[in-house]
Formats: C-alpha cells, sequence, structure tokens
C-alpha cells in the first residue's frame, strides 16, 4: 500500500467551540453585572432626587469613576493581566467593586457617593486587562469574535436582570428603596468574584515560561494601526457621555406623561433601560460572529454613528416614544462596540502585547470620556440638553471619520495595514 505521508493534525480543542474558560468568564461577568447594574441606572435618580445634585454632578461622578477605570488599566495590562495569579487579581478587583458600591448605601451626600464610584470603578478597571487577556488568551485567533460576544451577552444579560431586580424592588417600596439596592447588590457580587476563582482555568498563564522579565511596554513598541485606533477612540470619546445622563434625560421627559409621579418616571425610564440591556445582551454573541466574518473597523465605525443617532433622539425629547427609540438605538450601538472594539484588538496586537494594548485602550477610553461626561453634563446644566446632545453627535461622526485609513488592507490573506506609499 502507498504510503500517503502523515495524517493531517487534529485541530486544537476549541477551535470549534468556545472554550471552557470563555464560558466561566462569561457566567463571572453575569453575576459582576447582576451587582452593580442594580445600582447604575438609579444612580442618577438617587442624586437628583436624594442629595440635590445637577446633571453636571452626574455626568462629573460617573466620569470621574470611568476615569479612574481608565487609569488602573495600563498597570493592570503590565502587571496583573500576565502571570499565574491573575484569577486572584481579578477577584480582588471584582470584591473591590462590590464592597465599594453597597456602602454607597450609606452615603449622605453626593461627595461620598462620588469617592465610592470612584473606588468601584478603580476595581473595575484592575480586572478587566485581566479578564480580556485571559479570554484572548483562551481562544484561537478565528473565534475571537465569538468569545467575546459570549462574554458580552452574559455581561448584558446580568445587567438585564440587575434592572429588574432594582424595578421590582422600587415598585414595591417606591424611592425609600433606593439604599435597599444599593445594599442588596453585594450578594451577586460575592458571587462572581467566587466563579473566577473556584472555574476559570486559565492554562496559558499556568503555561507560560517561568522567570519571565517584565517591563514597561513602549509606546512605541504597539502597532502603528493600533495608535490610530487610540486617535479615533479619543475623538469618539469626547463625544460619549454616561448612560446614566441618558437616563436622567429620558427620566426628565417622560414626568409629564408619568401624571407627575416621581416612581412612576423613574420606573418608566429603568424599564427602557431594559429594553437597552436586552438588545445589548441579543446583539452581543451575533456581533462577535460577524465581527469574525468582517474583521475589520466598519462595524466599529458603525457604532460610533449609531451613537450619533441617539443623540439625535435625546434632543428631541419627545416623552415615551422618543424614549424607547433612543434606547432602542442605544442597545444596538453598545451590542456592537464593546465587542467588535476588544475582537479588533486581540487580533491585531501580537499576543504578548494584548494585555498592555487593553490598558492603552482603557485609559484612553477613560480620560476622553471623563471630558465628554464633563462637557455633556457642564453644557447641559449650564445651556441646554439639546446643546449637549448636538456636540455630542458631532464628535461622534468625527470618531467613525478618523478610523477611515484602518479600513485598507495590505494583501487577501495578510494582515491588515496602513499603506505608507
Amino acid at each position: 500500500m502507498a504510503d500517503t505521508g502523515p495524517s493531517p493534525p487534529r485541530p486544537e480543542k476549541g477551535t470549534a467551540r468556545v472554550p471552557h474558560d470563555a464560558w466561566a468568564i462569561s457566567v463571572t461577568s453575569l453575576f459582576s453585572d447582576w451587582s452593580y447594574e442594580m445600582i447604575l441606572p438609579v444612580l442618577p435618580f438617587f442624586l437628583t432626587l436624594s442629595l440635590a445634585a445637577t446633571p453636571f454632578v452626574v455626568g462629573l461622578v460617573d466620569g470621574a469613576a470611568q476615569f479612574a477605570q481608565s487609569a488602573v488599566q495600563p498597570i493592570a495590562g503590565e502587571r496583573w493581566a500576565r502571570g499565574p495569579r491573575r484569577r486572584v487579581r481579578g477577584a480582588y478587583g471584582y470584591l473591590t467593586t462590590t464592597i465599594s458600591h453597597g456602602l454607597i448605601a450609606i452615603a449622605v451626600s453626593w461627595p461620598q457617593v462620588l469617592v465610592l464610584r470612584v473606588g468601584a470603578w478603580l476595581g473595575r478597571g484592575s480586572r478587566q486587562p485581566v479578564k480580556k487577556a485571559i479570554l484572548a488568551g483562551a481562544t484561537p485567533s478565528e473565534r475571537q469574535g465569538a468569545s467575546f460576544g459570549l462574554e458580552q451577552a452574559f455581561d448584558s444579560a446580568g445587567a438585564v436582570l440587575g434592572t429588574a431586580t432594582a424595578v421590582t424592588l422600587l415598585m414595591l417600596g417606591g424611592l425609600g428603596e433606593f439604599r435597599t439596592i444599593f445594599a442588596v447588590s453585594v450578594l451577586p457580587g460575592f458571587v462572581a468574584a467566587a466563579v473566577l476563582l473556584i472555574f476559570v482555568q486559565d492554562r496559558a498563564a499556568r503555561s507560560a515560561a517561568p522567570g519571565t522579565p517584565r517591563r514597561r511596554t513602549r509606546w512605541s513598541e504597539l502597532p502603528r494601526r493600533f495608535r490610530v485606533f487610540l486617535l479615533a477612540e479619543v475623538v469618539f470619546g469626547f463625544g460619549y457621555f454616561s448612560i446614566l445622563l441618558a437616563l436622567l434625560r429620558v427620566g426628565e421627559n417622560l414626568m409629564p406623561s408619568a401624571g407627575g409621579s416621581l416612581v412612576g418616571a423613574i420606573v418608566a425610564a429603568l424599564l427602557l433601560y431594559l429594553l437597552y440591556n436586552l438588545l445589548f445582551a441579543g446583539l452581543s454573541y451575533p456581533a462577535g460572529r460577524w465581527a469574525d466574518r468582517a474583521p475589520g473597523v466598519g462595524l466599529i465605525a458603525l457604532s460610533f454613528v449609531l451613537f450619533a443617532g441617539v443623540d439625535a433622539l435625546l434632543i428631541g425629547g419627545t416623552g415615551l416614544l422618543g424614549g424607547v427609540l433612543a434606547f432602542t438605538v442605544a442597545g444596538v450601538q453598545a451590542g456592537l462596540q464593546g465587542v467588535t472594539e476588544s475582537a479588533w484588538v486581540a487580533r491585531e496586537v501580537p499576543g504578548p502585547l494584548v494585555g498592555p494594548a487593553f490598558g492603552w485602550l482603557g485609559i484612553v477610553q477613560g480620560i476622553s470620556v471623563l471630558g465628554g461626561s464633563l462637557l455633556a453634563g457642564g453644557l447641559w446644566t449650564y445651556s441646554s440638553a439639546p446643546l449637549a446632545f448636538a456636540v455630542s453627535g458631532v464628535l461622534a461622526v468625527a470618531g467613525a471619520v478618523t478610523l477611515a485609513p484602518l479600513a485598507r488592507r495590505a494583501t487577501p490573506n495578510g494582515p491588515l495595514h496602513v499603506s505608507h506609499s
């Protein structure tokens, strides 16, 4: 019998499906989001109704939290997203977020809420690169979009559960349940940390060569395309604002249609936020699969343009119908943006630089989103809400245009790059 040569190698386990660690990280994200999404949708109303804060303060509180999250991400990406103990470091981050948010239950002024929100998002920022590095290391290149999409879908499902829990408590107890919501939120947060420690295997970290010296990744080492991508994120970020401001805007618009009932307007706004998270959850995994088939920046640019569409709807402020449309578009936009950005970075950046790259992405997004939230909240407080959302829309479109140089490809099978000719 003629020798037909060696049989082809079997595909590695995990190339045909989402790997074990992606599922475990996804369940962790579900419980984590269940915890803090009980808090986020009611926070702008707690600040304005219970602590006499203005829209500018709402933007400051969430913008400062986003900045804190981003500021710690380069450190987390360089130090904590590497090595065999990164699961433990990630668990510390989940616990910090959970405990800080729970303490809002005893806050009596908005500066105290500011400090606790910053502390919570410092914890979140410390574990975001860890989580993404574990996902990227456990997943073959051709399945990156699917893994990140699955994680984001579970993340959004947790947000649905969190929002539904908050709505239920408000309907049962009224505005007096704000503090109860903050206290109850610690329960799923503790479960998230436990799932990470018990069920995530993280074989990629354990199999890494021991004793590898660590050094800080220089800016010049990051791929040029990634640096152009960060520029687009800055432009878009200064037009981006916290979803809390969108909730506040919709709640304000719903007051007449709710018959002047504060609880009715808040519950209606939270139900729209629930719609947003349902769309976010439902679209995340399909968006990841779509990103695997269309690995360029087109979907990211589309998400930027959709955010401008949300701005246009918030400018109108047409009551319940305007709120439904705004949060529908926002849910689609959020479902596209996060997973397509993560999958693009995971593909474009070489393996050893993935953790630091996600750290850089986090800090760039945080700095610009802080500016965007302050800009939107300031224009709203000291001028008008329509002006705030109009400026945001212009910057969102400009961010999409800035991505244009990254749309070019070198060869059908080669890496994407910007032509230097």
